[in-house]
């Protein structure tokens, strides 16, 4: 699963990096961003890109008592056009959640060590994502979910999934453009992300709390 990440990078390399045409409101630079918080999703109509905050944790839009229903932080990319959650966004509704690490805890000895998983280029880049709206009074709450699969050979022994990493530009826009590509095609890029062009290290355990959120949660331990 991914229960936490980053975005570290400067707003105006990731406008460049994903050629984004519009931005919605400015995104301030995170060390430690954690579910049910406002996560930087961007979307594309037509020819046009457009990033912006969505709340981390989707409530699909059929869900009337969201006091009872827990927001769905990740799902299953080789499910997602079975459940009822996610079959009706998987062909009009998809949309990408930008990052440039996350967050893993694995468990050693009575403790659970929180490693962080990057690119060895030190780029960002994206998760597979849905989103969903919900309308209550008049107001609209977009919501998203990250997509999961298989864990790659680097991220295996600390979690069996991992997010759906896409940083090949042909699959970005694959997975962007619901208009031109159906989700029969589009499900080609939801695949684990080569383990030979990724770096872990161990991290301190500050980022076990999501108040927590400085330099020093993405600071290697020694």
């Amino acid at each position: 699963m991914c229960g936490r990440y980053t975005l570290t990078t400067p707003i105006e390399q990731i406008i460049e990096e994903f050629m984004i045409d519009q931005m919605v409101q400015e995104w301030e630079i995170r060390y430690n961003i954690a579910p049910s918080q406002s996560i930087l999703t961007m979307i594309q109509n037509g020819e046009s890109r457009r990033a912006g905050p969505t709340k981390w944790g989707l409530t699909p839009f059929w869900v009337k008592n969201k006091k009872n229903f827990k927001p769905l932080i990740n799902a299953r990319s080789e499910t997602i056009g079975e459940k009822a959650s996610f079959k009706h966004l998987i062909n009009k509704n998809r949309a990408v959640i930008i990052a440039d690490g996350f967050y893993e805890w694995k468990q050693e000895s009575e403790e659970k060590q929180p490693i962080r998983f990057i690119l060895k280029n030190g780029k960002p880049f994206v998760f597979a994502a849905l989103w969903d709206k919900q309308t209550e009074n008049g107001e609209d709450t977009i919501t998203s979910t990250i997509l999961t699969t298989e864990a790659n050979e680097l991220i295996q022994p600390v979690h069996k999934r991992m997010p759906v990493i896409l940083t090949d530009k042909e699959d970005i826009a694959v997975w962007l453009e619901n208009d031109n590509y159906s989700f029969n095609d589009a499900s080609k890029v939801l695949k684990p992300y080569d383990h030979s062009k990724m770096n872990s290290y161990t991290v301190s355990k500050a980022v076990n709390s999501p108040s927590n959120d400085s330099i020093t949660c993405i600071q290697k331990m020694s």
